[in-house]
């Protein structure tokens, strides 16, 4: 799940050190939200394409226990009931813990 990830972090770090060799504070003050918020993100699409390739092996409910259980965060908890209907082609949600 963490694929997408690291290799985003990957590019865009290398982007980075060509396009700015030597950066001063405000250039890495500048930066550092977009490469939390990139990380951010390729986890996010990690996690859905982790489940577009799991839900042929695995039961909708064992993996509804991952993507609709734990802790309940307001954004993203919204975010992975969304992905995971979206993934089983539901609008409404069946699957519950």
């Amino acid at each position: 799940m963490f694929v997408p990830a690291v290799a985003g972090e990957i590019a865009l770090g290398r982007w980075l050190t060509q396009f700015m060799p030597h950066p001063g504070l405000i250039a890495m003050l500048g930066f550092a939200p977009a490469i939390v918020v990139l990380f951010i993100f390729g986890m996010l699409i990690g996690a859905t394409i982790w489940l577009l390739l799991m839900k042929r092996f695995v039961h909708q409910n064992t993996l509804a226990t991952f993507f609709l259980g734990g802790p309940r965060v307001p954004i993203f908890s919204n975010l992975c009931s969304k992905i995971f209907g979206w993934s089983y082609g539901q609008n409404r949600r069946k699957t519950k813990l």
